[in-house]
């Protein structure tokens, strides 16, 4: 669970850097896609929290 929590942390971070070159990695959300960052570094970040505690 770790490693899927790393690597959607790290996808997290592309894709709010690529927002600042004008390319959004998750254009298929719509208008959700603004927030996307958030929600997916969130999601990895619970991943990491739940794994390191088994």
């Amino acid at each position: 669970m770790q490693i899927l929590g790393y690597i959607l942390i790290i996808f997290a971070i592309a894709d709010f850097g690529s927002s600042y070159a004008g390319y959004n990695l998750t254009s298929f959300l719509g208008e959700a896609s603004r927030f996307s960052p958030i929600v997916i570094g969130l999601i990895g970040g619970a991943l990491v929290n739940f794994g390191e505690k088994k």
